[in-house]
């Protein structure tokens, strides 16, 4: 693990791929408390839990939030493999650079590979929460936030034109000065247009990342995972539903499950103050167990 001087963090994942990662310090004393790794969707970097992880921060834990491979300033995989094996094999490779174990919070995409690191190196994880993430999700939804991904060819004239179009699939218009905070998401080439800061090759080979493909690796995976878990949903979520949570429960009977009143997928920007305390309460709960 590698600091520099603009507070990014540098960790080795597997296969040599570098993994940018951002270290909100904890108020006080960490002695005895696992930290608390966040992983966010397809698309998504580390900026986007920025505010969740200065809270849990504040509560007294270390909170580092991660670019996972081919996403914001972490590496692109040379080989272009962005499979679940090799993105648990990365946390398998970070997570003892951070003291032996983590407890890890994932949202969609970043959930579903917490989930799997959580099944397949269980000794390595202390707590997991899945955010408006389970094995079992809903096709309509996934398609419509894939298509909102998935960015007009030539990019987009601004940061402002990508916050409407996540807007649109939030169900609302962007709020002032979103655009603006989008940008952390994307990148400017050279004739000025902006585009997502992820790799296209997510979208242009098989990963195994779809909802049948991935689905008997994630729930061996979940069968497996012996931390204490929160499921946490979004009450308007297109994404998961009593179904889909049903199914997880069955395979992580320790699992308590809560729902964010007002939210959809995107619950952790959608109702963030809620989402935090949800949180804050499960890991507070960790330290009474």
């Amino acid at each position: 693990m590698t600091a520099v001087a603009d507070e990014t963090i540098w960790f080795d994942g597997a296969d040599g791929v570098r993994l940018a990662a951002t270290d909100h310090a904890a108020a006080g004393s960490t002695e005895g408390r696992a930290p608390v790794l966040l992983l966010g969707g397809l698309g998504q970097t580390r900026h986007s839990w920025s505010r969740g992880a200065r809270a849990i921060a504040a509560g007294g834990r270390r909170a580092i939030t991660l670019d996972v491979r081919g996403h914001g300033d972490s590496d692109r995989a040379p080989d272009g493999d962005y499979g679940y094996r090799r993105q648990v094999a990365d946390l398998a490779a970070v997570i003892p650079q951070l003291g032996g174990q983590a407890i890890l919070v994932g949202a969609s995409l970043g959930g579903k590979i917490s989930l799997a690191a959580a099944g397949f190196h269980p000794e390595l994880v202390a707590g997991l929460v899945l955010v408006d993430t389970v094995p079992r999700t809903l096709v309509a939804g996934v398609q419509s936030l894939s298509q909102a991904f998935a960015a007009p060819e030539g990019g987009f004239a601004s940061p402002d034109a990508a916050a409407a179009v996540i807007a649109g699939v939030r169900g609302r218009k962007p709020e002032p000065g979103e655009g603006a905070r989008m940008a952390r998401n994307l990148r400017r080439d050279a004739n000025g247009r902006w585009h997502w800061h992820w790799d296209a090759a997510y979208s242009t080979r098989d990963h195994g990342l779809g909802m049948v493909g991935g689905l008997d690796f994630l729930e061996a995976a979940a069968a497996q995972v012996r931390a204490p878990t929160l499921i946490t949903r979004g009450e308007l979520s297109n994404i998961v539903d009593d179904a889909g949570v049903a199914a997880l429960l069955a395979l992580i009977p320790q699992a308590r499950t809560t729902t964010i009143a007002g939210a959809g997928h995107m619950l952790a920007g959608d109702q963030n103050d809620a989402f935090a305390a949800s949180l804050l309460e499960f890991l507070a709960g960790l330290e009474e167990g």
